[in-house]
């Protein structure tokens, strides 16, 4: 199968890239930021609401858009930014899959759609009222997806992804230094010599610190493998949430770092952070039903991978 990848040289791409490519798709991949990986068969460095991406979709079979401008906080600050990346410019590539009859389509969402829930487990049928920008980005692609099924016939998965986490396996691809969410900066800080804070620790958890679910990167690229699958036998827009089930405490992440790392974290407690709810884990049973997916590996393997990764690539300083 011909598979255009947007996003081909980013964390959850390269990873995409390696997962298709390896199953014997015809990976074209396409990103504004250089490709440093091998794992493709054609490569163009273009933005993907280019005139020049008509003429790729002309041999393309299903378009796997992950590319995106992300992190939430940059997002309140320049909406602009996000809105025109994320929205106007999947609206682009949309229409040029209209143009070029081009029926299948998955879509990198997030499970920033969510908002703050008032359950502890955010299921699909939930309510969708996002908090920022980068939120509502994902929210209108979604929505867009949907018309477009109804109007257009395009098929399309979107893949609400939770805290993607972890490193390839075989220590190619991982997160680049300064990632946002907790694994990643408690290694950072780590291994720099300082002293890390987590957030809150009398929220009603077992040990009171926040839940959180977390999904290894190489469970993700499956996940999207299996959607390019499902966008082939079943008409219309469906989503489904990408997510271990279960979530994990931020002690539980403190503790998995000192028993799967050479490392020995120095952590304070500081005040909850506003509007953080105790519990934020995934519903993944439809995808599990759906998209027969389930994740392979858990908060061991993230960390140990992770650590691995960090190590071996220097990603952070020495200093």
């Amino acid at each position: 199968m011909n598979i255009l990848v947007t996003g081909a040289s980013g964390y959850i791409g390269s990873q995409t890239c390696k997962f298709l490519h390896t199953q014997g798709h015809y990976i074209i991949a396409l990103d504004r930021n250089l490709v440093t990986h091998r794992y493709f068969n054609e490569y163009y460095s273009n933005d993907y609401r280019d005139m020049e991406v008509q003429a790729l979709l002309l041999k393309v079979d299903c378009v796997v858009h992950i590319a995106a401008t992300s992190l939430v906080g940059p997002s309140v600050l320049d909406p602009s930014k996000y809105y025109n990346n994320n929205v106007a410019s999947t609206l682009a590539l949309l229409d040029a899959c209209k143009a070029q009859g081009v029926k299948r389509f998955v879509f990198a969402s997030s499970a920033a759609t969510f908002g703050e829930p008032s359950e502890d487990v955010c299921m699909e049928s939930g309510q969708h009222v996002p908090v920022n920008p980068y939120g509502w980005s994902k929210r209108m692609t979604e929505i867009m997806l949907n018309d477009y099924a109804k109007a257009y016939g395009i098929n399309s998965v979107s893949l609400r992804f939770f805290n993607v986490a972890g490193a390839d396996s075989e220590g190619e691809f991982g997160q680049e230094k300064d990632a946002t969410h907790i694994i990643a900066k408690l290694m950072e800080m780590t291994m720099e010599g300082n002293e890390f804070t987590l957030n809150g620790n009398d929220f009603n958890t077992p040990d009171g610190t926040c839940v959180r679910d977390y999904i290894h990167v190489e469970d993700v690229a499956n996940g999207i493998s299996n959607a390019v699958d499902f966008t082939k036998t079943n008409n219309g827009a469906y989503v489904f949430n990408l997510g271990n089930g279960e979530g994990y405490s931020n002690m539980d992440i403190v503790n998995a770092v000192i028993e799967h790392t050479p490392l020995v974290p120095s952590i304070k407690f500081g005040p909850a952070r506003a509007g953080d709810p105790a519990k934020l884990i995934a519903d993944s049973s439809l995808a599990n039903k759906e998209l027969n997916w389930k994740p392979k590996y858990g908060l061991d393997t993230i960390v140990k991978t992770a650590y691995n990764y960090y190590t071996t690539q220097k990603v952070t300083s020495t200093s």
